[in-house]
């Protein structure tokens, strides 16, 4: 049989192939144009969204901007910029010419909490401009806060002890909060784990800054691979030449004394630095007493801290707690007697509470005041220094080396004169605990004085401090201003073994005090453990300074 040609097919069906060869082809021009379509509003978007994050980026620019004007503006005394004054830079973005980046930045508002610590509202508008795109913002708010010196859990100037001698931090020593060194600092991180046994922790489990290469051993971490067992963020979370801080100024010390006197920190002493020339004893409301103490006053209120004259020879302060009342005896060679100063806070003070009264016995003599020396007040508030308890006295013994132990209830500050030319000295003669030792809820505790030494001697072992401590001044000598142990000289610390002594709190010193040695692999004198009490980052003790820096604890973003 005969096979038709291909020209025999009908021409109809050809035509219908065509069409739908065609129908096809236009199907795919459809969805290639939309294809580009997309595509171009892909790239646009992104292209959209990189230019407003680069305008956020800006606008963070302007919160740090402001963040160190603000830190300028304190330190010289002048007013912080605002919306009619604002922070503002314009720099132009790179590779993009004329693309300009800009931000405009100020303080919305300022304010101080009952802690003592300052806060700022900061707002900030990042813009990106091109000739060729709209112009995109964004905004931003942050909220600062003024760093308290207690948020540090060691803070010193220099790395050696009163006696010139190098201070290590060892692979045995662990800080569980931030540590600040004017260095150099030196740090042996590689004592090996013990086996079988836990693995090490590292030295230092929170942040570091220092202005100063350390010294390592065995060697630059960053070459041995061992940071993890130097800090537990790796080398991001230490900081080198970072921006010296220094020691808290003498005006902040006096202050306290002015709130303990007077209830604020006007300092309006006579002669601006000079202390009240008042008789030896104890004060509360001393600058509106006529000249009495505060056994002997006719003032119903407590609207001051505790003003303390012993400048003759050195006070005792003997501290007891039972139940929710304060016993404190005062004694000194400045005056016959003792004072008997008895702080009744109400059965809820667990509460933080700190109403209640303070009754103070002289002899014959006895005063009822409403109020407790307790915390720390806002602005305004009649009782804004009630937490401040001052003495004007080159020595401070905190217990009698009888008492057991010297306890505190509520929230305040000793401090003594810690500039030069005076020089102070608070000694602990034994352990110095909270009341609600098992919470640490409310209790808080600032010791501040040149030099804070344990002061117990050989029997004192396995000592426990709560407190927040301070030693020093800026500008001071490098063997003074020291946390140390009366029993440690240049060469030796005692013969025997005191254990550990565990400081819940903070210190901050001038030099690092020598407290204990390792003799041939001995333990002599006490070993130190540094507990960082996490409340004090927020909530130090009541007038605790500040380190001049400020810290942003909070961030938002308000879109374009």
């Amino acid at each position: 049989m005969k096979k038709p040609s291909r020209n025999a097919y009908p021409t109809t069906q050809r035509g219908i192939a065509l069409i739908g060869v065609i129908g096809l082809l236009l199907v795919f021009l459809i969805f290639a144009g939309a294809m580009l379509d997309q595509l171009a509003i892909e790239m646009n978007s992104t292209k959209m969204s990189a230019v407003s994050n680069r305008a956020l980026a800006a606008a963070d620019a302007g919160v740090r901007d402001t963040v160190e004007q603000i830190q300028t503006d304190l330190a010289l005394n002048q007013g912080l910029p605002n919306q009619a004054h604002p922070v503002t830079y314009t720099y132009p973005e790179p590779g993009a010419s004329p693309s300009v980046v800009s931000y405009s930045a100020y303080v919305e508002k300022q304010w101080q909490a009952s802690s003592g610590l300052n806060y700022y509202l900061i707002h900030s508008t990042g813009q990106y401009q091109n000739n060729i795109l709209s112009t995109v913002k964004r905004e931003v708010r942050a909220v600062v806060q003024s760093q308290p010196i207690a948020d540090f859990a060691s803070f010193s100037n220099y790395e050696t002890n009163q006696f010139g001698n190098p201070v290590w931090y060892l692979s045995t020593q662990h800080f569980n909060g931030d540590v600040y060194s004017g260095g150099p600092m030196r740090i042996a991180y590689a004592t090996p784990a013990p086996s079988p046994g836990p693995t090490v922790e590292p030295i230092f489990l929170a942040k570091v800054q220092t202005p100063n290469a350390p010294v390592w051993n065995p060697g630059d971490p960053n070459q041995t691979g061992d940071w993890s067992t130097v800090i537990s963020g790796g080398s991001g979370a230490f900081t080198i030449n970072n921006t010296a801080l220094s020691l808290p100024q003498p005006s902040s010390n006096i202050a306290v004394a002015s709130e303990a006197w007077e209830g604020d920190g006007n300092n309006t002493f006579s002669g601006g630095t000079g202390f009240p020339a008042v008789n030896p004893g104890v004060y509360i409301d001393g600058a509106t007493s006529g000249g009495k103490d505060a056994a002997n006053t006719s003032n119903p209120i407590d609207t001051t801290g505790i003003y303390i004259n012993a400048a003759n020879g050195p006070a005792t302060i003997v501290s007891t707690v039972s139940g929710n009342t304060e016993t404190m005896k005062i004694t000194s060679p400045s005056w016959t007697g003792t004072y008997i100063v008895n702080i009744n806070y109400p059965s809820f003070e667990s509460l933080g509470d700190c109403s209640g009264t303070t009754s103070v016995t002289f002899g014959s003599a006895t005063h009822t005041f409403s109020g407790t020396p307790c915390g720390e007040a806002g602005p305004g508030v009649t009782n804004s220094g009630a937490g401040a308890i001052f003495l004007y006295a080159n020595k401070v013994n905190l217990g009698d080396g009888g008492t057991p132990n010297t306890t505190i209830e509520g929230s305040y500050t000793i401090a003594t004169p810690d500039y030069s030319p005076f020089t102070s000295q608070i000694n602990i003669m034994d352990n110095l605990t909270y009341a609600d030792l098992g919470s640490q809820l409310y209790d808080k505790l600032g010791l501040w004085a040149d030099n804070v030494v344990l002061a117990g001697g050989a029997s004192t072992n396995n000592l426990h401090i709560d407190a927040s401590i301070i030693a020093g001044y800026p500008g001071e000598a490098s063997n003074d201003g020291t946390f140390n142990n009366i029993l440690c000289k240049k060469n030796t610390c005692g013969t025997s073994s005191q254990g550990f002594l565990t400081v819940l709190g903070s210190l901050v010193e001038n030099a690092r005090g020598a407290v204990g040695e390792v003799v041939a692999g001995q333990q002599i004198g006490f070993a130190r453990i540094i507990a960082f009490d996490q409340r004090f980052a927020t909530s130090p003790p009541p007038f605790n300074p500040t380190t001049g820096q400020l810290e942003v604890i909070a961030w938002e973003d308000l879109g374009i």
